[in-house]
């Protein structure tokens, strides 16, 4: 049977699962209709519920989470309507992306963990595995699926990703995690949470390790330890605190090439987070927020004596050290340390008809990595913003949202990027909204001063591997948005619906210019060089559904089509590619069902049509696959203990990503311990 047969059975059997539920009351009120709406905090940066957003947005929550029984944390973004997830482009990576176009990193998405940025200010790049949680950690992941700069900035280019983690309160005391299965995959956890009248707080250390892919050197071991809390300072005042660790080598990928051998690495993360808030009253506050992270990699091997790597004898070598004939060339690409420092402010405001948010904030990343920059010390980047987002009643149907963020540093101009929207209640539960913004993504650091290279330890530039040979612009995003919601059924039954238009101009493109020069080569292949020529247009449709047909029966589907038409220059490294770099039609499907007496199964279906992953990928062909996941919940004298039988892929082996990374049939055994 194939994934859209399976997928249409499956959808054909939801009108007699719906025939079990309740019928709806006769006296149905406006707050059965809205009850147990989802609160999102994303959007605008104002309280909302997901009906009065002016974008698009879906929320994972934790019986999601754990049904999905998925083991690492970007699986689950799997769930949301035009996400693709793509593990791994190398060193056990995972590239997250919405719409496509995406190349292994995230430049063009924020990602946030209670606040705190976790997108690397070097590459763009989330390091899922050392983000300090575990998908054990995770309350709920509010996710924007559209340009969200004007509330986070340049780098929410296409959407953000907000990862809200579980409050002490809700499981104090002790509690143990351990999964183990295929692959050599493990995961250990242990926390232990508290909840006083004044002060709350939470401190966990894991371990997880798996091998990777069959064959890949992809094998990652990251060990973390994470610690936050929340302090009541008075009855108006209170302070958030987190504190994080993560360390452990990977396998360093690598082709086997001279110039990409594989091997291994060390990484390591430091994080810390400070936020203060004051409530003057209901509605109305302000907070001030400090951040800080730490990023470094080790990595030195060997590319053998120059002479070799030019096919020449000591005596021809065109470049002399004084002292030497020949010499060792050392290759250093992921050696680096990496620091950013933010600074944030944020008021609210509100009146009888209206809510405002506004801001600002201070980063400064600071990067020391001669391998891609060819710069000998200690590089930064400042940068400067201040945003509004306003949320105005016009009458009780008409919701008005809007905002707008100015955003500078000290390398490329600045840039406004704006977002209009109206939401219109046609009767309590039913909204229609549209929207348009426009959005502009600042060149990361890395990309205004791109210049890989093989060099010898005096710095002297042999053969260039990547650059940017000019100031790069900002890339522009102008978005059209028309939306539906709707609930029924006291909430049982909701949908959303987005039909969008997305048109990206100024996109950087690596382009690979054959005859670039260079002072000797040892491949003959020129260099990439980074430019502003990439153009596309993205039409498409997305809905998210969620049912409850029966009291124990929950169901989510999503389903995205997007119809992208993509130029760039002739040796830009998407026109190597077969596939587009948007896929046609990406979809999913997670039934979960309570039997009672602790027992609760669930199962995924997910399907992703053929796109390219540009750079370090592959044309990747169409796949589905079927996770299943069996639970049983026992009640012991002072504990809870749940075990899980979880597997993935249940059917035919498929590629991610890459044509290397072969995902076969994989098995989990995971169970949790909490103390009471």
């Amino acid at each position: 049977m194939t994934g859209w047969n399976l997928l249409t059975v499956m959808i054909l059997l939801l009108p007699p699962l719906w025939a079990h539920a309740s019928p709806p009351s006769a006296s149905l009120t406006e707050d059965d209709l809205m009850a147990d709406i989802p609160v999102a905090l994303s959007v605008t940066r104002l309280p909302q519920s997901t009906s009065d957003t002016p974008m698009a947005i879906t929320v994972i929550d934790r019986q999601m989470i754990e049904s999905s029984g998925f083991i690492e944390i970007p699986d689950l973004l799997r769930l949301v309507p035009g996400f693709q997830v793509g593990l791994s482009w190398r060193d056990h990576h995972t590239a997250v992306t919405y719409h496509g176009q995406s190349d292994g990193l995230s430049r063009r998405m924020q990602v946030l963990i209670d606040g705190r940025v976790a997108v690397g200010s070097l590459f763009g790049l989330v390091d899922w595995d050392r983000l300090g949680i575990t998908i054990d950690d995770i309350e709920r992941i509010e996710v924007i699926r559209g340009p969200a700069g004007v509330a986070y900035g340049s780098n929410a280019f296409t959407g953000a990703i907000n990862i809200v983690t579980r409050e002490a309160s809700l499981n104090p005391g002790w509690r143990f995690t351990s999964t183990t299965g295929s692959r050599d995959t493990s995961l250990v956890t242990a926390q232990y949470a508290e909840s006083g009248e004044r002060f709350d707080y939470r401190g966990s250390v894991s371990r997880y390790h798996t091998d990777g892919f069959q064959g890949v050197n992809d094998e990652s071991t990251a060990r973390s330890g994470r610690f936050q809390g929340h302090y009541q300072l008075e009855a108006q005042t209170r302070l958030d605190f987190q504190l994080g660790h993560s360390e452990g080598p990977w396998g360093r990928g690598g082709s086997g090439a001279h110039v990409d051998p594989v091997g291994e690495k060390d990484a390591s993360e430091r994080n810390a987070n400070v936020r203060l808030t004051h409530s003057v009253k209901p509605g109305n506050e302000w907070y001030l927020q400090f951040g800080f992270s730490s990023t470094e990699e080790d990595e030195d091997f060997s590319l053998g004596l120059l002479s070799d790597l030019l096919g020449i004898s000591p005596v021809q070598v065109p470049i002399k050290v004084p002292g030497q004939q020949d010499q060792e060339v050392f290759g250093h690409t992921f050696d680096y340390q990496v620091n950013r420092r933010d600074l944030e402010f944020q008021q609210l405001i509100s009146g009888d008809r209206y809510r405002v948010a506004w801001g600002g904030g201070y980063r400064q990343d600071l990067v020391n990595i001669r391998e891609i920059t060819g710069l000998k010390e200690w590089t930064d980047m400042e940068t400067y913003r201040v945003q509004g987002n306003l949320e105005y009643r016009l009458t009780d149907k008409l919701l008005f949202n809007g905002g707008a963020i100015y955003e500078d540093n000290d390398i490329n101009p600045g840039e406004v990027s704006w977002r209009l929207g109206l939401n219109y209640t046609l009767v309590p539960g039913q909204v229609l909204r549209a929207s348009v913004a426009e959005s502009w993504r600042q060149p990361f650091l890395i990309e205004n001063y791109h210049h890989i290279a093989i060099r010898l330890e005096d710095g002297t530039d042999i053969d260039t591997v990547q650059v940017a040979t000019q100031s790069l612009d900002a890339e522009r995003l102008r978005s059209y948005e028309l939306g539906y919601i709707g609930r029924w059924f006291s909430g049982r039954l909701a949908a959303e619906v987005k039909v969008y238009r997305e048109e990206f101009q100024d996109e950087i493109e690596y382009v690979w210019d054959p005859a670039y020069p260079e002072i000797a080569s040892i491949y003959n292949l020129g260099a990439i060089v980074d430019m502003n020529s990439g153009k596309t247009d993205i039409n498409g449709f997305e809905t998210g559904i969620q049912m409850q047909p029966a009291e124990h029966t929950r169901l989510w589907l999503s389903y995205a089509y997007a119809d992208a038409n993509q130029s760039c220059p002739p040796m830009a490294f998407r026109s190597f590619y077969d596939h587009d770099a948007t896929p046609t039609h990406t979809a999913s499907l997670l039934v979960a069902q309570d039997f009672g007496r602790g027992w609760q199964l669930s199962a995924g279906y997910y399907y992703l049509d053929q796109m390219a992953w540009v750079l370090w990928g592959a044309d990747s062909d169409s796949y589905d696959r079927v996770d299943v996941r069996l639970a049983k919940n026992i009640r012991l004298s002072k504990a809870d203990l749940k075990l899980e039988l979880i597997g993935q892929n249940l059917g035919g082996d498929y590629y991610e990503f890459n044509t290397i990374n072969e995902f076969e049939t994989r098995t989990f055994l995971r169970a949790t311990l909490q103390f009471h």
